[in-house]
């Protein structure tokens, strides 16, 4: 028997970023129910996936979408989630941050795509804000995280650790996990400590470019993993 997460990233993307609130609600259904001409296949569906086979799973909820829109949609997610009995955790997509209706940082202008871009005030002070906005929808206080894009670094772990979130799953070493500055030169891929957060890096696998890809579900065979 082989102990695996099952982690999905939950969020919300509007195909670019004019018009955005004319695109919002479309770009909710899509993102959230996943609807086909074969019926739906998002999130409801991988819930009740997980649910019939005795599964949990730990879902990464993107909030900061929120901070533009309002709570109540990122309350419909949470709920979703909740009513499944599966876990709920924070994924933070920094690409939202000048687009919040109140400033969430001083002097930001424009997108910084990935966490790492930020100081680590602006990480810790995100973050919080992260944390926050999933307890104001109603979900419980969150103790794992992982970045948007896997773009962090080794402040992003301080950061964490003065958050009081101790588990972090942002390492991917086919992405940006080896410039990470954790362990330079050293591809990492079990889990390990780094000062006071737990790293649990995501799953990779030579493809047959004799690349590195991670194990996602929807993008390779059920050889390969």
């Amino acid at each position: 028997m082989l102990d695996v997460f099952l982690t999905v990233d939950v969020e919300v993307w509007c195909g670019g970023w004019r018009d955005l609130d004319k695109k919002f609600p479309n770009a909710f259904k899509k993102y959230v129910y996943g609807p086909t001409s074969r019926g739906n296949y998002g999130l409801p569906y991988q819930l009740c996936k997980l649910q019939e086979h005795g599964l949990t799973g730990v879902f990464f909820v993107e909030p900061l979408f929120s901070t533009r829109f309002g709570l109540n949609s990122l309350a419909e997610i949470l709920s979703l989630i909740k009513e499944s009995d599966q876990e709920i955790q924070l994924h933070l997509h920094t690409e939202w941050v000048d687009e919040s209706k109140k400033p969430l940082l001083d002097n930001i202008a424009g997108k910084k795509q990935h966490l790492h871009y930020f100081s680590l005030e602006e990480q810790t002070i995100l973050i919080q804000e992260g944390a926050r906005l999933i307890e104001l929808a109603g979900g419980r206080s969150v103790n794992a995280f992982r970045a948007g894009n896997f773009g962090f670094n080794s402040e992003t772990l301080r950061a964490l650790s003065t958050n009081h979130i101790p588990f972090d799953s942002s390492y991917n070493a086919s992405v940006f996990g080896q410039d990470s500055g954790i362990s330079p030169g050293i591809l990492l891929v079990e889990p390990f400590k780094y000062e006071e957060v737990y790293e649990y890096p995501m799953t990779v696998f030579q493809d047959g470019t004799h690349s590195l890809r991670h194990a996602q579900i929807t993008a390779c065979s059920y050889q390969e993993m």
